[in-house]
């Protein structure tokens, strides 16, 4: 929202692996770019559509670039990244690149905090967590060495313990030094509160987004937030109301609030008093149910929000609490029957199949908790349901996955004892068989499934092989 400098002596890409509406939502991705611009750097940023090999900003032909960088959130932009790399003409090796004028690649984002292995096969460099400190460091060393001088770069480059440099880091498939993934970020410092900017074009729309929270202090099984991003660390409530004060003078009508927990955030009751005050509209970015109280489902209401979503996560209170999740069903029931006496009358559910432990009356307890929330509330309901994949950095790591025949008769069981809620029937979306056994087995990508990847990728028979989830798992216990 304020005006960030233009142009400078290092021209650099910055691409999200999704289109625009998505990529430019991105909280991550909208610090880094600030951060670049501001230190001089000629950034410009790249999404998947419409117009993939020009930049947003200027369109500038992305040949233009010499620096190239990803932000990845999750497992599955892993294989986009390389396809847009590769039907730009880029190598995706990094020794390839290094005998040609090509451009230096690096990523970073959510998953350099949970598996940066899954990249190593092509990136020149990785950089680990929170990022802001290694990215100026990496800035410093870009400028200096640039992509002409490619193994000097690569040696300032690994200088650095929070930036993982394959062709420096990784011998025969293996670390060859300990890393930090930086989870130490002070979020009451210099640093980024807010959205860098609203669109209406983005999945947001006209939201500021505030970021309250990195970290957890919760230990759910399936979860890589406690372990993979660090103890729970807030933002004070001054510095918030600075950001509100900032950005009021853009008429800002929604407000987003960006944190694991929005209930485990300290200062939530002065902040929603502050937000009616300034006649803000309130959405969360995640709802616990045993957080949830009145006053937070009266601020959504008050800002003429309709619906909500909570992720029970199983409809049996034992497995529930196995996960980690320990609230009952009658706290639901609870919850969305006082939300419907607010007037929000539409509920998302998101709930996991494949759980450690699991029997088909866990899975029927799905249509029963939905059976009597509809009974007892009257809201009309929309499932989410997928499959659990065990994750890099969680308790439940070794547990297994399920697999396409174990999923599908799950799946057909909720379809249809689901149909048997005649009054309002629950909508029902099933995530694909096929796109969960991809998350799982690029979740525990090394860099030798990485290189292989991008030799399918290459050749036009990229497919998300299996991968190696001890040898992973090894490998990981050296970026700490």
């Amino acid at each position: 929202m304020r005006e960030l400098p233009k142009g400078g002596d290092l021209p650099w890409a910055l691409f999200y692996p999704a289109d625009y509406s998505v990529g430019s939502a991105s909280l991550g991705f909208q610090y880094i770019f600030e951060r670049l611009r501001l230190s001089g750097v000629a950034a410009e940023r790249f999404f998947c559509a419409p117009l993939p090999y020009r930049s947003a900003d200027a369109d500038t032909m992305l040949e233009r670039f010499s620096v190239i960088t990803a932000t990845v959130a999750y497992e599955g932009s892993i294989p986009l990244f390389y396809r847009w790399l590769d039907s730009a003409g880029i190598p995706l090796l990094p020794e390839e690149r290094a005998e040609g004028s090509f451009p230096v690649v690096g990523a970073g984002g959510a998953l350099s905090y949970i598996n940066p292995l899954s990249l190593s096969g092509v990136c020149d460099f990785i950089i680990l967590g929170d990022g802001m400190e290694p990215l100026d460091y990496a800035v410093k060393c870009l400028r200096e060495c640039g992509a002409a001088e490619r193994k000097k770069l690569w040696r300032r480059l690994a200088g650095h313990q929070e930036i993982l440099v394959p062709p420096v880091d990784i011998r025969e498939g293996k670390l060859t030094r300990d890393l930090k993934t930086g989870r130490r970020l002070d979020l009451n410092g210099d640093y980024p509160a807010h959205s860098v900017w609203m669109t209406e074009r983005g999945v947001f729309g006209k939201t500021l987004l505030l970021e309250l929270q990195r970290g957890c202090a919760r230990s759910c099984s399936y979860c890589t937030l406690p372990r993979c991003f660090g103890s729970a660390r807030f933002r004070g409530f001054d510095i918030i109301e600075k950001a509100l004060s900032e950005t009021r003078r853009f008429g800002v009508p929604q407000a987003g609030l960006v944190t694991p927990e929005a209930g485990d955030y300290p200062f939530l009751p002065q902040l929603i008093d502050s937000l009616s005050q300034k006649n803000i509209a309130l959405s969360f970015a995640s709802l616990r149910v045993d957080r949830l109280d009145e006053k937070m489902i009266s601020a959504l209401a008050a800002g003429g929000r309709r619906s909500i979503t909570i992720a029970p996560e199983t409809g049996s209170d034992a497995l529930r609490f196995s996960c980690g999740k320990r609230f009952t069903n009658a706290l639901i029931t609870e919850k969305l029957s006082l939300a419907r006496e607010r007037g929000i009358d539409r509920v998302k559910l998101y709930f996991m199949i494949g759980l450690p432990g699991e029997t088909d009356e866990d899975v029927s307890a799905i249509t029963e908790l939905c059976r009597a929330v509809v009974s007892e509330t009257g809201q009309s309901l929309t499932l989410s349901v997928n499959p659990f994949v065990p994750k890099p950095g969680t308790p439940w790591e070794d547990e297994i996955f399920a697999g396409k025949l174990a999923i599908g008769q799950k799946y057909e069981k909720i379809k249809k004892e689901i149909r048997s809620i005649t009054k309002k029937t629950p909508r029902l979306r099933l995530t694909g068989i096929k796109e969960a056994q991809e998350e799982f087995s690029l979740a525990w990508y090394g860099f030798d499934e990485s290189r292989e990847l991008a030799r399918g990728v290459r050749s036009g028979s990229a497919k998300a092989a299996a991968a190696g989830r001890e040898r992973t798992k090894e490998q990981l216990r050296h970026i700490g």
